[in-house]
């Protein structure tokens, strides 16, 4: 393939995808990666011109612009991942690799010596493209399987930016001012044409799939307390269920007493405010692997995987009681909220969910009709 057919593909893809993130930034406004993308691709397509127009440029650009573009693109590329991820990009870590090459030029351009701007650049861009790399494979992108196309991206640059460097060591100074048009060129641009398009597909691939989950995510919550729906708690269980593990777990139905009289007294508001209070005290009380979802109304549920009975009714009985200590800002004449509870614990053996939500249900009313506030063993247990 021919070295200008090569440049012009990498050009077209990179001003592409700038303009595509630049769409996406004024529908996304709240999500700053989508710029951050737009203007990396749009550095590195400007240094793709540069380079491309260097026999008609002064000594001087040669050396400079286009090799700090390349520095900002990957730089940018390094904070759009940090931001993708929720977490700090300082523009002082940007602009630190263009500050460095920026004052190695001063040198080079006074001793004639382009391999050292083309050593240090492509040192740079190893590290930059490394440190994005990581960025990818860290934790900020647990789940998203579209990262790991980005990880191969920016190892693959990483890769080729360490090859580089060698070659400008071993050309040492030979090597003239910008380009030249030989195998090791067309090999560069093939791998980043590779790598422009790996990083253009899988960025809008990343974001998708996390604004899929998202949904999803959505659509498993109760929209006023944040838990989960019963759809999402029926899910678990089933599948629970039909795993046939052999494993004891807990399913645990809790019903507030006497709610309707908050609704009564204080309002529906307060009525709201208080499942939210009630829900959050519960959450801060459980496992992070056990599924809490408010099946309705007063009512809500605790799937508990993997627990022995004394722990479960440890669980239980703490909720109870915290519940029933809970204090409620908009009360002021002493009313206090209790929860009557039923607890299964066993292994789900010859058991629905249907069947198996009936016995908790019957441990609901027994703990009810025993005088609330109590916490009663289901039957099939």
């Amino acid at each position: 393939m021919e070295i200008f057919t090569l440049f012009c593909a990498n050009l077209t893809i990179l001003l592409v995808l700038s303009a595509s993130f630049l769409v996406l930034a004024r529908k996304f406004p709240d999500q700053a990666w989508w710029p951050t993308w737009s203007l990396a691709n749009f550095a590195l397509a400007l240094s793709l011109c540069f380079f491309a127009l260097e026999s008609h440029l002064p000594q001087m650009a040669v050396f400079v612009v286009p090799n700090l573009l390349l520095l900002l693109g990957f730089g940018l590329h390094w904070q759009a991942a940090r931001r993708f991820a929720g977490l700090d990009a300082p523009a002082a870590r940007l602009w630190l690799p263009v500050g460095l090459l920026a004052a190695v030029n001063v040198p080079a351009l006074v001793f004639e010596s382009y391999s050292l701007v083309y050593i240090t650049t492509n040192l740079l861009v190893m590290v930059l493209a490394g440190t994005t790399a990581l960025a990818y494979a860290g934790r900020g992108f647990g789940g998203l399987v579209s990262r790991y196309g980005m990880v191969l991206g920016f190892v693959l640059m990483a890769a080729e930016g360490a090859i580089r460097a060698a070659h400008g060591l071993a050309l040492g100074d030979a090597m003239g001012a910008g380009l030249t048009g030989d195998i090791v060129l067309t090999i560069h641009l093939l791998v980043s044409l590779v790598f422009v398009t790996l990083s253009g597909a899988f960025a809008l691939g990343m974001s998708f799939e996390r604004i899929a989950r998202e949904q999803q995510d959505i659509a498993s919550r109760d929209p006023l307390t944040g838990i989960y729906n019963r759809r999402e708690f029926d899910r678990r269980l089933d599948a629970l269920l039909q795993a046939r593990s052999g494993t004891a777990f807990a399913v645990l139905q809790l019903d507030l007493d006497f709610f309707k009289q908050i609704n009564d007294r204080y309002g529906h508001v307060s009525g709201d405010e208080a499942l939210v209070a009630v829900t959050d005290l519960i959450r801060k009380n459980v496992r992070e692997g056990d599924c809490f979802a408010r099946l309705g109304g007063e009512e809500f549920g605790l799937l508990l995987p993997d627990i022995d009975r004394s722990c479960a009714l440890g669980i239980a009985e703490r909720i109870r009681r915290l519940v029933e200590t809970m204090k409620l800002d908009f009360v002021n004449d002493g009313f206090r909220l209790t929860v009557s509870a039923g607890l299964y614990h066993g292994t789900g053996a010859d058991l629905d969910r249907r069947s198996m939500m009936h016995a908790v249900d019957q441990g609901l009313y027994r703990s009810k009709n025993n005088g609330r506030n109590q916490v009663s063993l289901a039957e099939a247990a």
